[in-house]
């Protein structure tokens, strides 16, 4: 037997596990519901629900950046932890609103072209 035989057989054995799932994969049905049926809307809706999910960390992070101010209490390290929260929390803010806007304008972008 060679050194690559063993490979060999294994890539040609993946290979004849994965055709049954090709073969019937035209009698699936779409899992996801019929609002989320193109790529557009589904991403859409993927960014909405990650919006929803991290904006309320935003928040909670914004507040804990606040209450690090409070508590450094003119302390140059305590400032500059609590500066740098803060900064990042504005940027993962921005970030997280970017997203939907990109994501937004993609779709709108998107959808007349796939109304035609």
């Amino acid at each position: 037997m060679g050194k690559y035989s063993k490979d060999i057989f294994f890539t040609f054995m993946l290979a004849l596990l994965t055709v049954p799932g090709i073969v019937f994969a035209q009698s699936f049905s779409n899992p996801l519901r019929s609002e989320l049926s193109s790529i557009s809307k589904f991403t859409e809706a993927f960014v909405q629900v990650v919006v929803y999910l991290l904006f309320p960390l935003a928040v909670v992070s914004i507040v804990y950046s606040g209450f690090l101010f409070v508590a450094a209490q003119g302390n140059s390290d305590g400032l500059k932890k609590a500066k740098t929260n803060f900064l990042w929390t504005v940027i993962g803010v921005a970030l997280l609103l970017g997203a939907l806007a990109l994501a937004t304008l993609i779709k709108n972008t998107i959808d007349p072209l796939l109304s035609r």
